[in-house]
């Protein structure tokens, strides 16, 4: 018995150290972002989690083992009266009501099967199957009738949908290419395992951008300028939607609700199953600093607009759609493809706007901000 144990351990190793070179030459490492509090330190948003995603080859035919990993002590806010529903304005500092630290973390893991490459001649397409655990504990005490999650969420749903991309990237950091998304995400009721969940979601994302100019002799001195554009749209129903699906266009990368995604609107806001969001930029890029390839210059004019509709648990607003704009400008550094950090300001235009008078009582458009990441 002991003489097959040692030939099976035998032969598991020698197994491990033929295929475990060939995992390493085709394993994928990506670091999709930082997760940021901005209330433990005052002002200052302080680097507080993190999203990384592996990959891991299971056949020679283009078959992948995806995990990703994210999460953080992030800081979160529910700007909805937890009695009557009612929209009610930022508060000025953390209240451990509407604005608390929140502790959170997602785990999507599943099969991805991939085709072609990422050129504008053969794009790369990937077939997606995952599952979604999703884990929130606000650090608050907060009691709400009108989200049965916005205290905690444990909770499964199942992800799966086709992406498609030829989006690359210069080391002038031009960019050029086109890239797209269509999912579906389901979470039963009997996968809400705490604060409740019963929902399905469908998102369209498409971005592309185009090169217009490249001056220089050699890549640390180019100055580029290129177009960029982004549109996304979510449908979500059920008889409980959790607030990350009502705050979030979905897909595999969650991207910032409404209020984040038209610039100089309410953050944390706009609640709604269904939204879509355009936006638009023309951006220039400097020369290298120091030398440094991927530390430039960066500055931008933009374009926004969003609509949104089916304002969720929302009675004292009877009006539950609107449409959004928003222009201006920004500056940034872009410091090694991590962050890029700038200041921007711009102008609102709430066209139809029924939450406009919540957010912002003063009625003030004029806005501005300091910036960490660039918008897409």
């Amino acid at each position: 018995m002991a003489r097959k144990q040692f030939i099976r351990a035998a032969l598991l190793c020698l197994a491990f150290s033929v295929l475990a070179p060939a995992w390493a030459a085709a394993f994928e490492f990506g670091f999709n972002g930082v997760r940021f509090n901005g209330v433990l330190l005052g002002a200052v948003p302080v680097p507080a989690g993190a999203d990384i995603e592996l990959r891991l080859p299971l056949a020679g035919n283009g078959l992948f083992f995806s995990l990703r990993l994210a999460g953080g002590y992030e800081d979160r806010q529910i700007l909805r009266n937890p009695l009557t529903g009612a929209p009610v304005v930022e508060p000025l500092a953390v209240d451990d009501e509407y604005w608390f630290n929140w502790p959170n973390g997602q785990v999507d893991t599943g099969l991805l099967l991939r085709r072609g490459a990422q050129t504008l001649q053969s794009p790369k397409i990937e077939f997606f199957a995952l599952a979604r655990g999703r884990y929130e504990s606000n650090a608050s005490d907060r009691t709400d009738s009108h989200f049965l999650d916005a205290n905690s969420l444990v909770g499964l749903s199942g992800l799966a949908g086709v992406g498609i991309d030829t989006v690359t990237k210069e080391a002038s950091r031009m960019k050029h290419g086109y890239a797209g998304e269509l999912s579906l995400e389901y979470g039963p009721g009997f996968l809400g395992f705490a604060g409740g969940q019963d929902f399905y979601r469908a998102n369209l994302t498409l971005e592309g951008y185009l090169p217009l100019l490249s001056a220089g002799t050699d890549d640390r001195n180019a100055i580029s300028v290129y177009a960029g554009g982004y549109l996304t749209g979510d449908y979500a129903g059920g008889s409980s939607v959790p607030l990350y699906v009502l705050t979030s266009f979905g897909g595999r990368m969650l991207r910032d609700g409404l209020g984040d995604s038209i610039r100089g609107y309410q953050s944390w806001g706009y609640e709604a199953a269904v939204k879509a969001e355009a936006s638009v930029d023309l951006r220039v890029v400097g020369p290298a600093l120091f030398g440094v390839l991927g530390l430039r210059p960066i500055a931008y004019l933009f374009g926004d607009a969003g609509y949104y509709a089916g304002l969720y648990n929302c009675s004292s607003v009877l009006d539950k759609d609107g449409l959004i704009l928003s222009t201006g400008g920004g500056l940034a550094l872009g410091i090694l493809d991590f962050a890029y950090l700038g200041v921007r300001a711009g102008y609102k235009f709430p066209i139809d706007d029924p939450l406009y008078d919540y957010y912002f009582p003063a009625g003030d458009r004029f806005f501005w901000g300091i910036t960490f990441m660039l918008h897409f």
